[in-house]
């Protein structure tokens, strides 16, 4: 059932449930899994995560699932494990190979530009990240990237390795891009609606991610969405519930903090403006929410920003 699968909200969850050591570095990890697999493991169960894992997939056979994708994977080939979507596999090869970046929200908060990369690049949606099997040089060309973002994940801390690796980052993100955007197009007259099961949960997402583009005056309000997708509010967010574990409310809250927070980050708005622009009728109605949903007053979460952007220049 859908209750029972197992939902690490933080690394820390993860770390512990798969007997890894933590990462020193807050929302971010950079794996590289070189292994003969056995039975029982060869089975992964499903489970979910609040990250973007991004893999490459460099040796071995598997079939794969996460969210409405599913497909038997052979190497060379890159794939995305979005937030909050059902991942499983059953690797089919023992021998495996494969390397992983994986970021979470209090690393993509302080990145601006991996930030606003993530939320213009489709790849990124759950209804968009079916894998891309590519070729050898292809792959060797990503992996040069990765290693350099792994050699400084493994060496000692040190004041700007946090940057360092948010810029490969964006990089490795552009180079995957370049693939993602050369197979799709080669791959437009096939039909990928074989691969994945069209979803109300997708199409909500979808249109929510679109709809927030622009950040401020967006119509924050579950009605608004299920009208556009020509359903009832409460099945809307039953049907939600079911398939990510949330509700419509909870993820339009959580797009309207993201909203907020860049705000808050980018632009010198007063507080009573940016409540305005996000559609709160009253400043104060936008200070109770945001403190709800974060613990920390919109001030109080500028002022951290500004100062920790302070510390960083030299």
């Amino acid at each position: 059932m859908e209750n029972d699968i197992p939902y690490f909200k933080t690394f820390d969850e993860f770390y512990k449930a798969v007997d890894m050591q933590p990462s020193k570095y807050e929302g971010l990890y950079v794996d590289m899994m070189d292994k003969l697999w056995t039975h029982p493991s060869l089975v992964v169960p499903p489970f979910k995560h609040n990250a973007y894992a991004i893999k490459l997939l460099l040796k071995g056979e598997g079939i794969m699932r996460i969210g409405q994708w599913k497909e038997n994977l052979k190497a060379p080939a890159i794939f995305i494990s979005p937030p909050n979507q059902i991942a499983s596999c059953e690797m089919l090869d023992d021998d495996i190979l494969e390397y992983s970046v994986i970021i979470n929200d209090q690393f993509i908060e302080k990145h601006l530009k991996v930030k606003h990369f993530i939320s213009v690049f489709e790849y990124f949606q759950a209804d968009k990240s079916t894998p891309i099997v590519i070729t050898d040089d292809e792959m060797k060309d990503l992996v040069k990237v990765f290693d350099y973002i792994y050699d400084e994940f493994q060496m000692e801390e040190k004041k700007d390795s946090l940057e360092i690796m948010a810029s490969a980052i964006l990089i490795f993100f552009m180079k995957i891009k370049r693939l993602y955007d050369q197979y799709s197009v080669e791959n437009q007259s096939v039909d990928v609606d074989a691969k994945k099961i069209d979803s109300l949960s997708n199409r909500f997402l979808t249109l929510l991610h679109e709809d927030s583009q622009n950040v401020e005056n967006v119509d924050y309000n579950v009605s608004y969405f299920a009208s556009k997708l020509a359903v009832h509010p409460n099945y809307l967010s039953t049907k939600l519930k079911s398939e990510t574990g949330r509700t419509a409310k909870d993820h339009i809250d959580s797009k309207l903090i993201h909203n907020a927070k860049t705000l808050l980050q980018q632009t010198d708005f007063s507080i009573k403006e940016i409540a305005f622009k996000l559609n709160f009728k009253e400043s104060a109605h936008f200070v109770n929410f945001f403190k709800k949903q974060t613990s920390i007053t919109p001030v109080k979460y500028r002022n951290e920003i500004y100062s920790n952007t302070k510390n960083q220049i030299p």
